[in-house]
Order: structure tokens, then C-alpha cells, then sequence
């Protein structure tokens, strides 16, 4: 099995190096490769095999690679796109969001809420995390407050009667990680099966 390839794009080294230490120790397995540019990242990730995940600063050498964040969404469809920066204002998070990223991740964060956003977004969550709250993009409200929205999005397919496969192809995720989406599913309604959670989910109104 290839190893999980990730690419970190930053162009303070002494950060590239702390991030890069802090997901090898959490996935010692993966193949890290740095950059020091937006270009440089480019270059690495049109080389080899397609990167898992894209981390990468907002600014270089005090420009905004904003503008560019849709092509690089069209260009890896099936990486995840996670944007780190010292821009804690949530208004140009979102507007980072917009463009079709996974992650929007605040530099000032500690070490390991930095980790556990990463995770989420690499189990397909979206995240945007500005501060040590733990607070992400907002849920809705009720009992659709303990599933994440990708776990809502893959529930709602699963009462389609979609297969793993057929949800992994919608949501460009890989079948591993809707397999994981969908055992948490069965745990957090408290069944032991597809079926009944489909059942389950029409009734509470989690799907129609």
C-alpha cells in the first residue's frame, strides 16, 4: 500500500520544521515533503504520486495566494486543502473557505488543537479553527449537534441507499475514511447496522 504522501508549504522554515515534526510523531508512516513557496509547493505536488493533503500559509513573502486557492481545488480534487495562517479573522477565513479548502487553521493555536484539527480534516470533516475553544464551522442544532457535517452528508447518502463505494465517489473521499464516517455514525445513533440507521435517521428527521 503506497504510503499517505503530505506537503507542507510555508516559508518560515522554523514553523515549516515544528508542523512537519508534529505530524510525523501523530502519522509515522506518511512521506513529508516541504516547500518553501506557493510555486515550489505547485512543483512537488504535479510530481509523484497525488498528495492526501495539502497544507499550505496564506501569505508569501507578504502576498495572499487567496486568489489561487480555486485552481488549486480543481487541480487536486481528491486532496485535502489545508490553509494555516496568523489570520485569526473569521470573515477572511470564510472567505478561504469559499474557495474550496478542507481547513482553515490558526498558526497561534497550541500544538495540539493544530494536531487535532489536522486529524478531522483528514478523517473529512471541514474545519475552521481560529482559537483554543475547539469552536469549528457550526452545526445545526438538536440532535444534529453530536455528527459533524460530513457524517450528516454521509448519513444522508446511506438513506439513499448508497454503498461505501458510491458515497467515497460522490464526496471524493476514499472508501477507508467513509468506512470510518459510517462505523461513527452506527455509534453515535446506537445502532449496529445500516438499516437501522437509516431507519433511524428518517425518523429523528436526519434525513427525508
Amino acid at each position: 500500500m503506497p504510503k499517505e504522501r503530505i506537503l507542507l508549504a510555508d516559508d518560515h522554515p522554523v514553523f515549516r520544521d515544528g508542523l512537519r515534526r508534529l505530524i510525523q510523531r501523530t502519522i509515522p508512516d506518511a512521506e513529508i515533503a516541504e516547500a518553501n513557496s506557493f510555486d515550489e509547493l505547485l512543483a512537488l505536488a504535479r510530481t509523484g504520486p497525488t498528495p492526501s493533503i495539502l497544507v499550505v500559509d496564506l501569505i508569501f513573502a507578504g502576498r495572499s495566494i487567496e486568489g489561487a486557492l480555486s485552481g488549486l481545488r480543481q487541480e487536486f480534487v481528491r486532496s485535502s486543502i489545508i490553509v494555516i495562517s496568523m489570520i485569526d479573522e473569521r470573515a477572511a477565513a470564510e472567505r478561504v473557505m469559499a474557495r474550496g479548502v478542507n481547513g482553515f487553521i490558526s498558526k497561534s493555536l497550541p500544538p495540539r488543537e493544530i494536531i487535532a484539527a489536522l486529524a478531522a480534516v483528514r478523517d473529512g470533516d471541514l474545519v475552521l479553527r481560529l482559537d483554543a475553544s475547539g469552536a469549528s464551522i457550526p452545526e445545526a442544532d438538536d440532535e444534529r449537534s453530536t455528527l459533524t457535517r460530513r457524517q450528516l452528508e454521509v448519513l444522508r447518502m446511506l438513506c439513499e441507499g448508497k454503498t461505501n463505494k458510491e458515497i467515497a465517489a460522490t464526496l471524493r473521499l476514499s472508501p477507508f475514511t467513509v468506512r470510518i464516517h459510517v462505523s461513527a455514525l452506527l455509534r453515535s445513533l446506537g445502532v449496529s447496522s445500516r438499516t437501522a440507521a437509516a431507519a433511524k435517521a428518517v425518523a429523528d428527521g436526519l434525513c427525508p
